[in-house]
């Protein structure tokens, strides 16, 4: 087993790594909620690749996809086609996100949607949504980082220990530097643990054969390499994924803290090759090259999401320990920002809306680094629940599945003039029952929870909207007529617009 105290020396200098980083962002910060949940609108293109990609992959690569390719084969490998629909997602969507949040200052999409719909139930139900959204994919890093060094160091370094030391750095980090640390953090761990992942890979194929690996694996382990069949299952992933990826709240403010639409536009150009060649295909040969036989002992359908670790504390436990402190990075670089997302929605949308509506600026930022604090204890305090230390992919993806109801509501204010305020408040509730009582009751047609939602919030959202018999209002043409004039009209006025608010 993994040297204990190795592990504990790497960790340490790789936690001090991350505190540098977020002391240094945190010198260039001021008391503003622009500065402290959105890097004062000015990341450029490297960082924001980074920082969404971080932001989205996680311990779900590291760790769950693997298991899940385990488990499932090369069927899995279905979902990476949400990673160029997302793509054309950040472009779609994100350019209009930003020209909208630049021209009002939104902070939170709640905000976009208060102003579309005049409607403060609408915006208190994208912020609740969006925090509850979050909370399944917040607890499986912690989880799958504390579970992955529990495992490398073969149970002498606690499972709580682990969750601890998870809970205290992204409470830190995300309390001492806000979005611009979280953001140039990300760029640091996205790095990191990309290029771990690559070299893991590229060990699992040294260690059973190299290029001829995955023929050996058709005479070991047949079933890996077919198709099961269970395309509704893996479509409910894929759906809640690609359609995630832009309406999640801490992705949603991702496309406000760009420095220009440009900004996303080349994201959009390069998120495809970094998210599904890197993440997906990478998890894809470990996951199936496990089933070599004697190459990851003792590991079973059941512990197939701590393949990696089990695999590096039989072989090679001084590396193990910097897998860790990779599995470590991508769990902070996505529970950072979600942490932060969901502060913004509990501040901004809840507290300060409905309750404190005469609170200052520097009043605000305080009462949000607080938050910061008390949200992060109840995920750890979360994360000693037995539902919670399940597989990581089907946690995942029920906050996915919850997420995308608002999808349809969403479309409106980017979208559609013909937007219902009545339309869009049903749709949410109708999509969110309906997923309640697939995931619970089960259905007798074929589509998961997510789909089936989303299918009846679209319904009835489109519907009620095209029913409603009233006016277009004043705010809605302005969103739209902006929106027009800025993708679609003259192209030197739109290019010096962006110059000059750059």
């Amino acid at each position: 087993m993994a040297s204990t105290t190795t592990t504990i020396i790497v960790l340490t200098i790789f936690l001090i790594i991350l505190l540098s980083i977020s002391f240094m962002a945190s010198r260039s910060n001021i008391s503003t909620p622009d500065d402290f949940y959105l890097a004062n609108r000015g990341l450029g293109t490297i960082v924001m690749v980074m920082t969404t990609g971080a932001s989205f992959f996680s311990t779900w690569t590291l760790l769950g996809a693997v298991g899940s390719y385990y488990r499932g084969g090369v069927w899995f490998i279905a979902f990476a086609a949400w990673a160029i629909v997302h793509a054309m997602f950040i472009w779609i969507f994100g350019a209009r996100i930003w020209y909208l949040g630049k021209k009002y200052n939104f902070v939170t999409p709640g905000e976009l949607i208060e102003k579309y719909y005049k409607s403060s139930t609408l915006r208190l139900l994208f912020a609740v949504i969006g925090i509850i959204g979050l909370v399944p994919y917040m607890l499986i890093q912690v989880t799958g980082g504390a579970s992955a060094l529990n495992s490398l160091t073969g149970e002498e370094i606690p499972y709580w220990i682990g969750v601890l030391i998870m809970g205290a750095f992204v409470g830190l980090i995300v309390t001492l530097s806000g979005g611009r640390g979280a953001a140039w953090a990300d760029t640091f761990m996205g790095f990191f643990f990309g290029f771990v992942l690559i070299f893991i890979t590229a060990i699992f194929f040294m260690n059973t054969g190299g290029i001829n690996a995955l023929k050996s694996i058709e005479d070991i382990a047949p079933e890996t390499l077919t198709n099961h069949g269970d395309f509704w299952g893996i479509f409910d992933t894929a759906l809640g994924l690609g359609l995630g990826y832009w309406v999640m709240p801490h992705m949603w403010q991702k496309f406000y803290s760009a420095k220009s639409p440009m900004i996303l536009a080349k994201t959009s150009v390069i998120t495809p090759f970094w998210n599904s060649w890197l993440m997906a295909c990478g998890a894809l040969f470990i996951g199936i090259l496990a089933h070599y036989p004697g190459l990851v002992p003792g590991i079973t359908a059941a512990n197939s999401d701590q393949i990696i670790p089990v695999f590096f504390s039989n072989y090679a436990p001084m590396f193990g320990s910097v897998v860790v402190a990779a599995i470590l990075a991508a769990g902070i670089s996505t529970i950072n920002s979600q942490l932060l997302s969901s502060v913004s929605l509990l501040v901004t949308d809840i507290y300060v809306r409905f309750f404190k509506k005469d609170l200052t600026i520097k009043q605000i930022t305080v009462i949000g680094k607080t938050a910061v604090l008390a949200l992060t204890g109840l995920i750890v305090l979360l994360s000693f629940l037995p539902a919670a230390q399940g597989f990581l992919v089907p946690l995942a993806s029920l906050g996915f599945a919850i997420s995308i109801q608002l999808v349809p509501a969403a479309i409106g204010p980017l979208l559609w003039r013909q937007a219902s305020t009545v339309a869009a408040i049903v749709s949410i509730i109708a999509g969110e029952l309906v997923l309640t009582l697939v995931y619970v009751l089960g259905s007798p047609l074929p589509m998961g929870p997510a789909a089936s939602g989303i299918i009846v919030a679209s319904i009835v959202f489109f519907g009620g909207s095209l029913l409603d018999s009233r006016e277009t209002s004043a705010i809605q043409n302005e969103f739209h007529d902006t929106l027009v004039s800025k993708l679609y009209g003259d192209g030197k006025k739109t290019s010096s617009y962006i110059k000059n608010i750059n």
